[in-house]
């Protein structure tokens, strides 16, 4: 008798498995396309299962599809709160990390100031209305129709003024100029 008793208890927890497994696509799928990420896809598809597998009560094949997924929206709902308190986790990248640190080298730093300075220098050289026209358009993201309005001049002086300041600029930058 004892070992009847055994076999039926391992029997459900079988049919359970047997119902699970086939989902895990399924789940993966589900939370790579919310995440983007197949190693957490992986993680929360196998969090779910687990949770489906300790948790199981259910009567039908259909009950438990409808159920794991609840805990798929669960699981998703509960990641978000994570990250909400805990921050998100991001992958180390060696190679991200180095070409930030090349990028704000003092080298790199100095010449960018540099350049920056030899930009102003190139504007203040400009006719003022010039210079506020390529300032609108290009710093300000206005439209030219809207530049025009605003000083009351038609598009394309608009454009003949940007035309102006972008070929200024342009020999200007010349790197054989500045060394």
């Amino acid at each position: 008798m004892p070992r009847e008793a055994t076999a039926s208890a391992c029997t459900p927890a079988l049919d359970k498995a047997a119902v699970i497994v086939p989902l895990r696509p399924a789940l993966v799928a589900f939370f790579l396309r919310r995440c983007g990420n197949a190693a957490e896809a992986e993680d929360l598809a196998q969090e779910v299962m687990l949770r489906a597998l300790t948790h199981a009560e259910w009567s039908s094949a259909e009950r438990a599809k409808s159920y794991i997924f609840r805990i798929a929206v669960n699981c998703w709902r509960d990641r978000g709160r994570r990250i909400l308190t805990h921050g998100s986790v991001v992958d180390w990248n060696e190679e991200l990390v180095q070409g930030v640190a090349e990028e704000k080298s003092p080298e790199r730093v100095l010449s960018g100031k540099q350049e920056l300075e030899r930009i102003v220098i190139a504007l203040r050289e400009l006719g003022q209305r010039t210079r506020d026209i390529f300032v609108l358009c290009r710093l300000e993201k206005m439209k030219q129709a809207d530049i025009a309005h605003l000083m009351g001049i038609s598009v394309s002086a608009v454009g003949q003024h940007l035309a102006k300041a972008l070929a200024h600029l342009a020999q200007r930058m010349k790197p054989d100029e500045y060394g």
